[in-house]
C-alpha cells in the first residue's frame, strides 16, 4: 500500500515564493502532498496553521532574511516561529533550509534593515542549534535536498501518511473475520 506524506512547508511569503515554489514542486514530484498557509480557508490564522500542521507528518522551515509577521497577540514571535516551535511541540519531524548570504544578496531586500531582525537572528540562531539544517545558495538545492531526504522521511514507520482508498482492504470483510475468530475464542473458553 503506497502512502503519500504530508509535508508542512513554512517560511515567510514575498521573500520566498520561489524557494517556496521549488519546495511544492518537488514534493509533489516525489508523490507527496505539500501543504502551507497558501491554502487560504475562513478560519482564524492560528486554527489554520495549528489544523495543518496537526495534518501534516514532517515540518520543513525556509528560513530567509525575514522575521515575518508577528502574533497579534505577542509582538515577540512570529508566525512563521510559532509554526516552527508548535511542530516540535507535537513531535513531527523538522528540518530546516537556511538561506546563505549569497542567497539572499540575489533577493530585492536589504535584509539588516528589517523590522525585528534581531528577534529573527535569535529564532535563525535556535533553529541551527535544534534540527537539521541545509544551507542554500540556490533554489535547486532544495530541490536536491528533498529528492534525497523524502524517501528517506516515507520509509520511516512512525509517520502515518495519507493512502488513497482504492488502496485500503475491504473493511467489512475484515470485521468478518474479526467477528468470526472472536466467536471461535469464545467457544474454546
Amino acid at each position: 500500500m503506497r502512502r503519500k506524506l504530508q509535508i508542512y512547508i513554512s517560511a515567510t511569503y514575498y521573500d520566498l515564493i520561489e524557494d517556496r515554489h521549488a519546495a511544492v514542486e518537488s514534493i509533489l514530484r516525489a508523490g507527496h502532498i505539500p501543504a502551507g498557509v497558501e491554502q487560504f480557508f475562513n478560519e482564524s490564522p492560528m486554527n489554520m496553521r495549528k489544523r495543518w500542521i496537526d495534518d501534516s507528518d514532517v515540518y520543513i522551515l525556509i528560513l530567509g532574511g525575514f522575521y515575518g509577521l508577528t502574533l497579534p497577540d505577542d509582538e515577540s514571535k512570529s508566525y512563521t516561529q510559532w509554526e516552527y516551535e508548535y511542530a516540535g511541540e507535537t513531535g513531527k519531524p523538522r528540518f530546516a533550509f537556511v538561506l546563505t548570504d549569497e542567497r539572499l544578496r540575489q533577493l530585492p531586500y536589504d535584509f539588516t534593515e528589517i523590522e525585528h531582525y534581531q528577534e529573527f537572528q535569535a529564532f535563525k540562531q535556535m533553529v541551527i542549534e535544534e534540527v537539521p539544517i541545509y544551507y542554500v545558495d540556490d533554489v535547486r538545492h532544495i530541490k536536491m535536498v528533498l529528492r534525497d531526504q523524502l524517501p528517506v522521511y516515507a520509509a520511516r514507520d512512525d509517520l502515518y501518511g495519507w493512502v488513497s482508498g482504492k488502496d485500503v482492504p475491504d473493511v467489512q470483510k475484515l470485521l468478518e473475520e474479526n467477528a468470526r475468530l472472536k466467536a471461535e475464542l469464545e467457544k474454546k473458553k
